[in-house]
């Protein structure tokens, strides 16, 4: 694999796989995470984990489609060129037949707020398309730009452009809502309800609204996307802890309650799930953010890719 920085992004290069990955301007850094562009030209077709994260991710297709199913219920799924996917508290399968162009913005609850408002509760842990966020005529303007642009350099250029317009104009959390999610993501998620709502003033039912407004989900499934995204990064970085250590660590019962929310947020157990990233042959890095356990990578057949 070749790297080519040139003062810019960052582009991984392997025969049929561009990566480029790209940090916004500063003043954006607290609520845009960052870029990721990719080109995949490939003859065998991709399947992905995705597990639950604490980040909005905007994916604007340039060439092919993605298919989406949900992971537990399976029988929920749909196919984009281009998508938002809010926060959600069970893993995705997302699958292609191995040709993909576009780029992927990684946004904080808090950024997608300022550019969505409230309608970002509506997602409701759902996927939509991408126009909620580039609407009408001069939102097609726009996404063709990105896509004639010269390089990943001059798109990223433009998200930074356009980002710093939205936020200028956008609307900002409550602040007793942006202490809660920081009281979750501080603890990773072991805050109870009980000490935001004494935290906050709010009734328990208030407390629900407002997270669901400003998230998209209830206090209680965003502290479980939390301590998932805790645990994952525990069995990453600490593999001769055993799942019971963990279990203590992360806040779980016990290994068998860990594994039961595992199970049940992600559709299989954790160790099924990182014997599959171990095992996954394909050229792109795994994860989507730095810091952050987020997907594993498997090739399938031709033709089983939707």
């Amino acid at each position: 694999m070749t790297v080519e920085r040139s003062g810019g992004p960052t582009v991984l290069v392997d025969g049929e796989c561009e990566m480029a990955y790209g940090a916004p301007r500063p003043r954006l850094r607290e609520h845009v995470l960052g870029y990721r562009g990719y080109r995949l030209a490939s003859d065998r077709a991709r399947r992905r984990l995705e597990v639950p994260t604490d980040v909005v991710t905007l994916t604007i297709g340039f060439e092919g489609s993605i298919r989406l199913t949900d992971a537990v219920a399976t029988a929920d799924t749909a196919s984009f060129g281009s998508v938002l996917a809010g926060m959600r508290r069970t893993a995705t399968i997302a699958e292609h037949g191995g040709r993909l162009h576009g780029l992927a913005v990684s946004l904080t609850p808090q950024g997608a707020y300022r550019i969505l408002g409230p309608a970002l509760g509506d997602l409701d842990g759902r996927w939509t398309d991408a126009t909620a966020v580039f609407p009408g005529r001069a939102g097609r303007e726009f996404t063709e730009k990105l896509h004639d642009a010269p390089s990943w350099r001059a798109r990223f250029a433009l998200l930074d452009a356009h980002f710093d317009a939205r936020f200028a104009t956008g609307r900002v959390w409550d602040p007793s809502a942006a202490w809660a999610w920081e009281q979750l993501r501080a603890s990773h998620g072991r805050t109870s309800v009980r000490a935001l709502v004494d935290g906050t003033g709010w009734s328990r039912r208030r407390l629900e609204q407002r997270f669901r407004e400003h998230l998209g989900l209830a206090p209680k499934q965003a502290a479980d996307i939390l301590r998932l995204q805790h645990a994952l990064l525990a069995f990453e970085r600490r593999p001769g802890w055993g799942g019971a250590r963990i279990a203590v660590h992360c806040g779980f019962y016990d290994q068998a309650h860990l594994t039961h929310s595992f199970r049940a947020m992600v559709g299989c157990s954790p160790s099924r799930f990182f014997a599959s990233r171990r095992a996954a042959q394909v050229p792109e890095p795994t994860d989507r953010l730095t810091g952050r356990v987020t997907t594993a990578i498997e090739a399938v057949e031709r033709g089983h890719a939707g």
